[in-house]
């Protein structure tokens, strides 16, 4: 079963005079790391909200075409039944958490969700280790830094164990040590757990390393969807020049953490280089 599923989808905003998706085609398969690339209002956010269902349940509007999420249909499961199989980290960590401590913060979704005492216990404490906040458990919310605040808010994400993991941006907030470090973290999460990623970002220099595949969106629609070839560093992109590229036949999910040098994201005629 697909992570993700998407059939000639387009959605329109309330009000709004055009569509933010057109005719979205896509899968992911489960245990992908996809980054979503692209420039302001190319419908990066939108497709992260239909991947977790706030798409058209929160924000209303019109709705076009099929999309299954972990097996579950878009029009028949709103966030809420999403949100045992998706869990969602947006820009902002401090508009996402809600609880006084960390432990409690961790604990939220899993008793949201109907879990024993057992469970959650168990649950918080498998978490906090694979994050590597066991220490900050008992802390205030208040307390802690930025890099920290976003660990915990990906851990409450991450609470018992979603089948897809999407993220917008979430290194805006961080200074680079800080984006580096969860970015790897994101990328051993993808490894160990087979956690489908589906990451929002800018910043393809910052990300591009722990992803398998890039899709590049401009004004609602995909206009790149390439095979990564790894390793990767830093990477330059001209979005002038994404139109009509067309993804490399070889997948490097099977090849993706073999080496440590310079990498390329390849498709038709055109490529993408990462510089020294």
């Amino acid at each position: 079963m697909n992570a993700l599923e998407l059939a000639a989808v387009s959605y329109t905003y309330p009000g709004a005079p055009a569509p933010a998706l057109r005719e979205l085609t896509l899968e992911l398969a489960q245990g992908e790391f996809v980054v979503l690339a692209g420039g302001s209002a190319a419908g990066k956010s939108t497709l992260l909200g239909v991947a977790c269902g706030l798409v058209p349940h929160f924000h209303g509007g019109r709705f076009d075409g099929r999309a299954e999420i972990c097996g579950m249909n878009l029009r028949d499961h709103g966030p809420a039944a999403l949100a045992a199989e998706v869990g969602t980290l947006f820009q902002d960590p401090e508009t996402q958490v809600v609880m006084g401590t960390v432990r409690a913060e961790l604990a939220f979704p899993l008793e949201n969700r109907g879990h024993s005492a057992v469970a959650v216990a168990r649950g918080v404490e498998e978490v906090a280790l694979a994050l590597g906040i066991e220490t900050l458990l008992e802390r205030s919310i208040v307390e802690l830094s930025g890099g920290e605040l976003q660990r915990v808010a990906l851990g409450a994400a991450l609470a018992g164990r979603p089948r897809l993991l999407v993220l917008d941006e979430p290194t805006s907030q961080l200074d680079p040590v800080a984006g580096d470090e969860l970015l790897s973290l994101l990328r051993r999460l993808n490894e160990e757990w087979g956690t489908t990623i589906l990451l929002a970002e800018h910043r393809l220099e910052r990300c591009l390393g722990a992803a398998d595949r890039v899709i590049a969106l401009d004004r609602g629609a995909i206009v790149c969807d390439a095979q990564v070839y790894h390793p990767v560093c830093v990477l330059h992109v001209d979005w002038a020049d994404l139109g009509g590229l067309e993804g490399a036949q070889s997948s490097a999910l099977d090849h993706r953490r073999a080496a440590h040098a310079d990498a390329r994201v390849l498709g038709g005629d055109h490529h993408i280089t990462a510089p020294e």
